[in-house]
């Protein structure tokens, strides 16, 4: 694992990351006096490579909110209110990059999971206003947003191995739930549960865990 990788943790926001990057050269020149100021007062200087490491963040971020909310009727208007819809986004993956994605620096336990695809929805719905189709902020959503971004983190190194993996329509057409769920339209943590169970099953069943067994899925397509 790359030294960057290990020593990583947020330095930004994805809302921060654009405005900050223009000034990343003018920082990296910034005097040795200034350096050892910061040092003495246990300041962290922001090197390029946080600039590097917080670009790729942003962008996964954002390939996970597209593959989240993708054929899903998220939204009650499918055209329109643009700003509104970005400003949704930059606060979702805000709270998911900085709130949530730390919590699994060390591995953590299911029902820890479970608690924070729960949190997630809970903060959707307190800032969705009237942006949401009739479901809200659905179940199916929540999980492949956040399972999508820890999957990333995780395959960076930047996090423990989550308990599961993105449940989508490539990993249930792998479950005895073959076009009889789709993902887009769970809206109930008890239904997730049952597919879970179901990639848990199949999974160990190959001595893997949930997320390498997801890994080897995609190495087939």
């Amino acid at each position: 694992m790359p030294q960057l990788f290990a020593r990583w943790t947020p330095k930004l926001s994805p809302c921060q990351t654009g405005s900050r990057i223009s000034k990343a050269a003018d920082r990296s020149l910034a005097a040795d006096s200034s350096e050892s100021e910061s040092s003495r007062h246990g300041l962290h200087r922001i090197t390029m490579d946080d600039y590097k490491i917080d670009f790729v963040i942003s962008e996964l971020l954002l390939l996970a909110w597209n593959a989240s909310v993708q054929r899903s009727n998220l939204y009650k208007e499918k055209d329109g209110h643009a700003q509104e819809k970005d400003l949704f986004r930059e606060r979702i993956t805000e709270f998911v990059s900085l709130r949530v994605v730390p919590l699994y620096k060390n591995q953590i336990s299911e029902e820890e999971h479970y608690k924070n695809i729960g949190a997630l929805i809970d903060y959707a719905e307190g800032i969705k206003g009237t942006l949401l189709a009739a479901d809200g902020y659905k179940y199916g959503v929540a999980q492949k947003l956040l399972n999508l971004t820890l999957k990333y983190y995780w395959c960076l190194g930047l996090i423990a191995e989550p308990p599961h993996c993105p449940i989508d329509r490539i990993v249930i057409s792998e479950t005895k739930f073959k076009n009889l769920i789709n993902w887009t339209r769970i809206t109930k943590k008890s239904d997730y549960e049952e597919v879970i169970e179901e990639v848990k099953h199949l999974a160990h069943s190959k001595g893997l865990s949930v997320p390498v067994w997801e890994l080897t899925i995609y190495s087939r397509r």
